[in-house]
């Protein structure tokens, strides 16, 4: 019985010729489901959910310090050997959301090129990662501006600001993804502009202006600040930087049924996102480090944010008060874009009722077109992570990275089963398409993939969020053993043609 419904789902995965691509509705019912979302997100908007997702200014400000104490300002370079990695990795997903454009990305498509059983695992581990991101990024929010509100902020204030937040941002959520996303927009506009001024201002200063800087020199220097010698494992956690930093490009991909012609937006948005994010975070890492005034150990020792404190140090307090302004609308910008994609995959999982109480998480609000218990769900879980603390809300925190590259990892073993058994399916035309180079791309990111995701376990300090990932895997294949997998064998659940 498997072996029948994998077939008629790989079926399911191929367009239906007789339907003329502008209806997105139309081509939507040929995959399975009826338009019940609102369609109202245009290729900007795509791009900027993508971009705001990735979040560069919320990477630099949070992780700036990381390779100068593994490696030094060497680690900087490493951003060159990240970028085009990962571009494999973007590239084979933009290949699937021109053939698969189903909310819930990667778990569809997982499903319906690999089986159901399969695409239950892809579709845990995103949802997985999509929750801890959210819950850590509402409370970098709180880490990084709660001592720009007060002199020495308390926990609790720290939390305060922290939960505020992404209260707000649940509440826009429910109010309607043309709401969200314009206001993300604007975020995305900010961070953009911001970002470009930025790097501009600090070309100029190192090169023309500003005084006892680190200099070019940086760019080679391998002393770590932490003081231990550079080895391959430090070098490897280095790489991590650049690597923490571009991900979630593939919400573009999550929102497809609320995305206007998403075969061709959604592929757009995910490499657009990555391309101008890429840059400009190399960019502007590369001209930070180089403006370091003095000691890069006595920059790192002070309590202020090292990125704010060059900021203001070279382009004096204005500019750094609007560092400060870019910074915030950066981070609420990816909060919002994380709420809405971990709202979908949940909605998308409960559709095809995969996860306990799928019947009220699955349920779109008819005004507001959104899924309220998937949003209130999402809300409530980033709200008991901050008011917890301690190690388990760290572990939890951790584990982002490593979930993400899981998600990365087992939709690239998908596409392969596809790729080697025929049943990749057709895009129409004007679709992107990576013809005879999937293969290679495909066989490039998934060995990418597997590197980062041993990284990012291996090594004793990450052992906690090997741990953390090992425990909600499992959780995972308990729900799938005790009740999941005979549901998906019975097809009462799971991806179908029409439901």
């Amino acid at each position: 019985m498997t072996a029948s419904i994998e077939s008629k789902l790989a079926v399911d995965a191929q367009p239906r010729s007789d339907l003329p691509l502008s209806s997105d509705d139309a081509d939507l019912a040929a995959l399975g489901y009826e338009q019940k979302m609102h369609r109202t997100m245009g290729s900007f908007t795509s791009f900027a959910l993508a971009f705001s997702m990735v979040s560069i200014n919320t990477g630099v400000v949070t992780l700036f310090s990381d390779p100068f104490t593994r490696v030094g300002g060497i680690g900087i370079l490493l951003w060159l050997l990240v970028i085009p990695l990962v571009g494999c990795i973007v590239l084979v997903y933009s290949h699937l959301a021109g053939r698969i454009p189903l909310t819930g990305y990667a778990y569809q498509w997982s499903s319906r090129l690999a089986g159901n059983h399969f695409g239950w695992f892809t579709g845990w581990v995103a949802f997985i990662s999509f929750v801890a991101g959210t819950a850590a990024t509402s409370a970098a929010i709180g880490s990084v501006f709660a001592p720009e509100i007060w002199p020495n902020p308390t926990q609790g204030q720290i939390q305060g600001l922290s939960i505020g937040a992404t209260l707000v941002v649940g509440v826009l959520n429910v109010c309607g993804i043309r709401l969200a996303t314009r206001i993300n927009d604007i975020g995305a506009i900010i961070e953009i502009i911001g970002t470009v001024l930025l790097a501009v201002a600090l070309f100029f200063g190192v090169f023309f202006f500003f005084e006892h800087t680190q200099g070019v020199a940086i760019l080679t220097s391998a002393q770590a600040v932490s003081g231990e010698p550079v080895s391959f494992s430090t070098l490897a956690l280095a790489t991590l930087l650049p690597v923490s930093v571009l991900l979630g490009w593939e919400g573009a991909a999550d929102l497809a049924e609320e995305t206007k012609d998403p075969r061709r937006s959604a592929p757009r948005a995910m490499i657009r996102a990555v391309v101008v994010s890429s840059v400009l975070g190399f960019v502007v890492f590369a001209l930070l480090g180089i403006a370091i005034p003095g000691s890069v150990g006595d920059l790192f020792a002070q309590s202020e944010n090292p990125v704010i404190n060059i900021v203001r140090l070279q382009l004096g307090n204005f500019a750094g008060s609007v560092m400060i302004v870019i910074a915030f609308a950066s981070i609420l910008a990816c909060l919002i874009a994380n709420m809405a994609v971990a709202t979908r995959m949940t909605f998308a999982l409960s559709r095809d009722n995969m996860l306990p109480g799928s019947k009220a998480l699955s349920k779109i609000n008819p005004h507001f077109g959104t899924p309220v218990g998937a949003i209130l769900l999402i809300t409530l879980i980033a709200v008991l992570l901050n008011l917890a603390s301690g190690g388990f809300v760290k572990a939890i925190y951790s584990m982002v990275g490593l979930t993400y590259y899981c998600t990365y990892l087992l939709t690239l073993i998908a596409a392969f089963i596809a790729y080697r058994k025929g049943s990749m399916p057709d895009a129409p035309k004007g679709v992107f398409s990576l013809g005879r180079w999937l293969l290679p791309m495909i066989l490039l990111g998934g060995l990418w993939a597997l590197g980062v995701i041993l990284t990012l376990s291996l090594p004793e300090e990450n052992h906690v969020a090997a741990l953390t990932t090992g425990i909600t895997l499992a959780v995972g294949a308990a729900w799938w053993l005790v009740s999941l997998r005979g549901r998906l064998n019975s097809g009462t659940a799971g991806p179908s043609m029409k439901r």
